[in-house]
């Protein structure tokens, strides 16, 4: 074992029927690794979706040039969609250049990323605890949890699945500073920290996530309830003992290092959140976030009925709902603080669980969003352990055969296995996610507008007009009515078309592309001098929008060529 001593049956009661493979941890590892490489990958079979991936890859020139130093430059320069994540864009040319555009190559590093994760999550936990059997169950609940599916099977979200390979490796180098403190260490684990954040910025949290490993399971602050590794073995920590000073102290880098990224995603996504004049903090904010947590641990549960659209009401929700979901939340933090002498993982989960989801709880909203499964990606590792080593204290209290536990946690991830499986078919492409969204939310705006472009894309333009519509008569968004003038213009009936472009321009004056396409319409129908105009604008709000660019070029040429005396 990690710790060179064995782990009693008594204490590890998922150990007993494995342990020749959990006393070789990278075997372990790897076997969990494979496990879950197996479950997601029929994602590869699936294509690209109409929601974020046409920014991200599918119609990014950036990435679809493949992997150049000018490409890693422009990576770096700018943020694509919002968010600046660098190093997801360059892991994205990587896949253009090894598998060209198609989209089974991206579906492929996302689960090897996923995969790799879960191996290394347990390696960490393994190291940390000295308890190789719950820290294998930990890690492969967290890694087959069908909301994991969202992170996976969606090509966008590979910030997802990249950030957190990143942080399951800034947990592997931190268990090893702790134990060997030194210079060497801290680096390691701040470019880990930052190669994470490079990915996606929400791992901002990560000195308070290892402040609570600080606490349990590596004891390092001495609290007369926490045991350190192995929980329940009364033997030496291998971690020096540090004060509370001390540890804050020695984490200042990282905290310097999220503050940074917390100022550069406020800027960046500046654009894309939402105002306080629009969702009040205390009147919809707050009690949203304790909705979506209650969400989160009800889904946990009971993980059915998953889709990446759950849309924001702009509105409180119900005042029982908000009551219950706290009365939740209240309840878990009582019995973490009851039991955090005799089994201080539940403290530690439920901690971990909710500061891992300080940043994307909705405090700052930034899209439609009221909660999505993605959010829990990082939140999952807390919750999961506590969930794991609070099942593994009750069955040694009522003294349970390790069977039981065996069967139970196989029983549980076959079950998760069946659902993932499903849940992925749903993601095999456009048309088959928004049906399955609106089987589920039929008066879902987002779901009718994106089957709309589905669609479109397809050529059906009576079937996406009729989806626009459908979405426009629940809520007028910007996007649809833009989705509805491209259908309208292509189906020969311009002057609809402006009109919906003019209505999209009213619900947002700074759109570059109903600006570009109210210059296209305009140019077919040989008003050059106003679609010269319209161009202008789109480049001004879009600088790097190259279509816009070639549009305005085109336009200025025709009208030139157009002038009297040429």
């Amino acid at each position: 074992m990690a710790h060179g001593t064995p782990h009693p049956a008594s204490i590890d009661p998922f150990s007993r029927s494995i342990a020749a493979i959990l006393d070789r941890p990278w075997l372990a590892a790897t076997l969990l690794g494979a496990v879950t490489l197996l479950v997601f990958l029929p994602a590869v079979a699936c294509d690209f979706v109409n929601w974020d991936d046409t920014a991200y890859v599918s119609q990014n020139r950036l990435v679809l040039e493949g992997l150049t130093l000018r490409g890693v430059e422009a990576a770096f320069a700018a943020p694509v969609f919002h968010n600046w994540a660098p190093l997801t864009t360059i892991s994205y040319q990587l896949d253009a250049t090894l598998f060209g555009g198609r989209p089974a190559g991206f579906h492929l590093t996302n689960v090897i990323l996923h995969a790799a994760s879960v191996a290394l999550l347990f390696l960490a936990l393994e190291r940390m605890t000295g308890a190789a059997g719950r820290s294998a169950a930990a890690a492969m609940l967290f890694g087959l949890h069908p909301m994991r599916v969202e992170s996976v099977a969606w090509i966008a979200e590979r910030k997802d699945v990249l950030s957190v390979l990143f942080l399951t490796v800034a947990l592997v180098a931190y268990e090893r500073a702790c134990r060997r403190p030194g210079i060497a260490g801290s680096i390691a684990v701040w470019a880990a920290m930052l190669l994470s954040l490079l990915s996606k910025a929400t791992l901002v949290t990560l000195p308070v996530l290892l402040l609570l490993l600080d606490v349990w399971p590596l004891g390092r602050l001495g609290l007369p309830w926490s045991a350190g590794p192995a929980q329940g073995e009364r033997r030496p920590s291998p971690y020096p003992a540090v004060s509370w000073r001390r540890a804050i102290v020695e984490k200042l880098p990282m905290f310097a290092l999220s503050l940074l990224f917390v100022v550069i995603t406020l800027r960046t996504q500046a654009r894309a959140m939402v105002s306080e004049a629009t969702m009040p903090l205390v009147g919809v904010r707050i009690p949203n976030a304790i909705c979506a947590m209650g969400w989160y641990l009800w889904k946990t549960v009971w993980p059915t009925g998953l889709h990446p659209a759950h849309e924001h009401s702009g509105e409180a929700g119900p005042l029982w709902l908000v009551l219950t979901a706290a009365a939740a939340i209240v309840a878990l933090l009582l019995v973490a603080w009851r039991l955090r002498r005799a089994c201080p993982a539940i403290g530690f989960g439920v901690c971990w669980f909710v500061a891992a989801l300080a940043p994307v709880i909705g405090i700052v909203q930034v899209g439609f969003q009221a909660y999505a499964e993605r959010f829990t990606y990082v939140p999952h590792v807390g919750l999961m352990v506590a969930v794991v080593w609070s099942c593994a204290r009750a069955a040694a209290r009522f003294r349970l055969p390790a069977r039981v536990l065996s069967v139970a946690l196989a029983a549980v991830a076959a079950a998760f296995a069946s659902l993932d499986r499903l849940q992925i078919e749903t993601w095999k492409n456009s048309e088959v996610l928004w049906r399955h969204v609106l089987s589920l939310v039929p008066d879902s705006v987002v779901g009718h507008c994106n089957l709309g472009a589905a669609f479109y894309d397809q050529g059906r333009l009576q079937d996406a007009i009729a989806e626009f519509r459908m979405s426009l008569a629940i809520r007028d968004t910007e996007r649809a009515r833009t989705w509805l003038g491209l259908a309208l213009a292509d189906s020969g009936r311009p002057e609809e078309a402006l009109a919906e472009y003019g209505a999209a321009l009213a619900l947002n004056p700074d759109s570059a592309e109903a600006h570009n396409n109210v210059g296209i319409v305009l140019a077919r129908m040989g008003r050059l001098s106003e679609a010269v105009v319209y161009f202008e604008r789109a480049c001004d709000l879009s600088p790097g929008d190259r279509d816009s660019l070639a549009n305005l070029r085109r336009a200025r040429v025709e009208l030139k060529a157009s002038e009297p005396g040429r």
